[in-house]
């Protein structure tokens, strides 16, 4: 009978132990969580902003943006994914979707409007602010 007890308080303290640790495990991720929440979201503005800086990158042409227009339908706080049409130099159009990464840099890929090219024109950029 006494080895019994002695197995069943062993398996207590060991599910005890383990319970405790798995608590103490959560506690970094309220850290994350709490993050998350102060999340400034991604305004439009502020994403176009950051695009306008880009130079054109069509085979052949040169320049930096002259206007960007973004929208999004998704309410998250990055917005990802993102529709831009941005307008360079010279015509035509570029529409990309923009994706706004947790750390608020963007990456993108697109096709002049109306003139597809052979490959998907690519964006990058490092950081949306939160104007």
């Amino acid at each position: 009978m006494r080895r019994s007890g002695a197995f069943v308080a062993l398996i207590l303290a060991v599910g005890i132990a383990g319970s405790v640790l798995a608590l103490a495990g959560r506690e970094a991720d309220s850290e994350f969580v709490a993050a998350q929440r102060d999340l400034t979201p991604v305004r439009a503005g502020a994403l176009q902003e950051l695009i306008s800086t880009t130079g054109d990158p069509r085979p052949g042409f040169s320049g930096r943006a002259r206007s960007v227009r973004c929208t999004t339908a998704n309410a998250t706080a990055l917005g990802s994914p993102w529709t831009c049409v941005v307008r360079y130099a010279r015509p035509p159009l570029v529409r990309y979707t923009v994706t706004v990464l947790a750390d608020r840099s963007i990456e993108g890929s697109g096709q002049p409007e109306g003139h597809p090219l052979g490959r998907a024109l690519e964006l990058s950029g490092c950081c949306v602010g939160s104007s």
